[in-house]
């Protein structure tokens, strides 16, 4: 094996590696996020922020459930597709 080879190979490893790690990242967000560990959509609005409901709210309204909900699905989603189409790389790599 010349050393070209060897250079493409580790490259494709890196790129493999690279992939895997985002794959995993990305499917612990969506763990988190369908856990317990969501606690409210901020949204960043120039200098201010708008909060979708507050921390630890206990008495959100249906307006700000529903919104949070169909965000929450929105970005579960997008992320697996996202997921779906690196795996897809990974698996032509």
């Amino acid at each position: 094996m010349d050393l070209k080879t060897l250079e493409y190979m580790e490259q494709r490893a890196k790129q493999g590696r690279e992939l895997a790690e985002r794959i995993l990242e990305l499917k612990s967000r969506i763990s988190r996020v369908k856990g317990n560990s969501l606690h409210c959509i901020d949204f960043k609005i120039g200098s201010g922020t708008l909060r979708t409901s507050q921390w630890d709210d206990k008495q959100i309204s249906e307006y700000q459930a529903h919104i949070e909900a169909s965000m929450i699905n929105v970005y579960i989603d997008i992320t697996n597709a996202e997921i779906q189409r690196l795996e897809k790389e990974l698996f032509e790599l």
